[in-house]
This record gives C-alpha cells, sequence and structure tokens, in this order.
C-alpha cells in the first residue's frame, strides 16, 4: 500500500515537471526564431554555416543546444518557403483574376463596340433608305421627260426646298444613278403606252387598206407614222425606237393573218377532201348496186 500511494505521487510531479521542461524548450524555440526572425537578412536560400556566426552573442543562441539549433534554423527556412509559396500562390491566384476580369472586360467592350457598330449600320442603312425613298419622290415630281438628261435636271432638282437632292447621305453617283433608273422607268412607260398605241390604230381594218403604190401600215413605215403621229404617245417614244417597235408589232401581226389564213386554207382542203371522198364513195356504192341487178 505504501508503495503503491508513492508512485501515485511521483507520476504527477513526474508530468508536471516534463510539462514545465517542454514549455521552457517551446519558449527557447520561439525565441530563437524570433531571433532569427529580427535578423531581416535570412531568407529561404539562406544557409546556417554562413548565417551561425553573427548569432553566437546572442543569449538566444546560447540558451539552444548545439544539436538543436541548426534544426531549427533549417524548420525556420521551411516555414520561410513556405510562406514564401504560398504568397507566390496567393499572388499568382490574384494575377489570374486580374487576367480574368481585364479579360471579361474586353469582352464586354469588344461586344459593345460590335453592338455598337452593328446599330451605326442599321441607323446609316435607315437614313440610306429614308434618303433614297426621298430623292425618288422628288424624280416623281419634278421628271416627266423621258428623254431628260441628268446634266440638266440636276441644278434644278438641287432646288428643292426640302433639300432631298443635297442629303449627305447620298453622294452624287448614288443620285445619278436613281435618275437615270427613274428615266428608264419613264421610257418603260411610254413604250408600253406606243404599243397600246399601235394595238389601237394598226387594226386588221387599217392594215387591209393599201395606198396606190400598195404600201399598207403593215409594210411601210412611213404610212404607219402619219396615223400615229398624231396621238401624244408617239412623241413620248425615242425616235431611234419608233420605227423598231412598230417592225416588231407589224411582223407580228403579219404572223397572226398568214397563221389565220392558212388554218382557214387548210380547213378549205379538208372541206374539198371530204366533199370529194363522198362523191366517189357514192358513185362506188351505185355502181354495185346496178351489177346485183
Amino acid at each position: 500500500m505504501t508503495d503503491s500511494r508513492i508512485h501515485c505521487g511521483v507520476l504527477p510531479l513526474k508530468k508536471a515537471a516534463e510539462e514545465k521542461a517542454q514549455a521552457r524548450r517551446d519558449a527557447a524555440s520561439a525565441s530563437f526564431k524570433s531571433m532569427l526572425k529580427e535578423q531581416g537578412d535570412i531568407t529561404f536560400n539562406s544557409r546556417w554555416s554562413k548565417v551561425k556566426e553573427s548569432l553566437r552573442d546572442d543569449l538566444r543562441y546560447k540558451s539552444m543546444k548545439h544539436e538543436d539549433r541548426e534544426f531549427l534554423f533549417n524548420e525556420y527556412i521551411s516555414e520561410l518557403k513556405a510562406a514564401e509559396h504560398a504568397a507566390e500562390r496567393e499572388t499568382r491566384a490574384k494575377r489570374d483574376e486580374q487576367e480574368k476580369l481585364r479579360e471579361r472586360e474586353r469582352e464586354l467592350r469588344k461586344r459593345k463596340e460590335r453592338e455598337e457598330h452593328e446599330m451605326e449600320k442599321v441607323r446609316i442603312k435607315i437614313r440610306r433608305k429614308e434618303a433614297v425613298t426621298s430623292f425618288q419622290a422628288l424624280l416623281v415630281e419634278r421628271i416627266k421627260d423621258p428623254m431628260a438628261s441628268w446634266t440638266e435636271s440636276k441644278p434644278k432638282l438641287e432646288k428643292d426646298p426640302q433639300g432631298r437632292a443635297t442629303n449627305s447621305v447620298l453622294d452624287s453617283t448614288d443620285m445619278e444613278k436613281l435618275f437615270w433608273d427613274h428615266i428608264k422607268m419613264l421610257q418603260e412607260r411610254c413604250v408600253h403606252d406606243f404599243r397600246a398605241l399601235l394595238a389601237e390604230v394598226l387594226t386588221s381594218e387599217a392594215a387591209s387598206r393599201e395606198t396606190d403604190d400598195g404600201k399598207t401600215v403593215l409594210n411601210s413605215w412611213s404610212t404607219a407614222k402619219r396615223l400615229l403621229k398624231p396621238d401624244p404617245r408617239y412623241n413620248k417614244v425615242q425616235r431611234k425606237d419608233r420605227e423598231a417597235l412598230w417592225r416588231r408589232y407589224a411582223e407580228d401581226m403579219l404572223r397572226r393573218q398568214k397563221s389565220s389564213h392558212d388554218s382557214k386554207e387548210d380547213k378549205y382542203t379538208d372541206a374539198r377532201g371530204r366533199k370529194s371522198l363522198d362523191s366517189s364513195k357514192h358513185t362506188l356504192e351505185s355502181g354495185r348496186s346496178h351489177e346485183r341487178r
């Protein structure tokens, strides 16, 4: 019983002594590392062999056992390296994040620029369309003559009080092209009206009348011209086109007349053929009847 009590009393004292000794060692280790930190010129690349000479006079150096000094130094260097790597990772992470942020900003800028560019293209297209429509309306109002020229018409168009012929969206080349498109439309309309005039005047009845020298409105331009000239639609077609349009109309009409005549001839020939065949059949049948009698 006595030995057991003694043993139970010694253990706590021994444990307390060990803990106290460990606390002193931990404090000494912490002081030693504080000493290393205070040096300022120790980095993770430093070597113990070069550093220790400058530390010998420090009490914190002397308080450590010889074998523990280099160990703690290397442990401190490892901590420095770990801190350096952590700092590098943090710096790299921040740099990557900043680069991502800058990339997002660049993409946003580019997208905004593209959108603005597209919007500007749309605005320009709308302004151009409006300018074209306005100028075309001006042409319809002012240019009625299919023989008009751009050189003569341009100064008149530029006097428009609404400024439809001086719109900066359209340059001179654009307006000249629109002008000639308008003239072409007027000329096509005049050609259409002239063809209608030909159909109204150069009828089958008119074509059947011949002059003393055998001319008709379908084989003589001068004869046809006398009938067409009084109508305003005649003068609106360009001089160089009148005879060509008449000639095409006359050729087409003569072709139709010939086709109609040929068709009548064919019908007449067919009718005569059928009549002759019927007569022959009747004669043959009469002869057979006579023979039987």
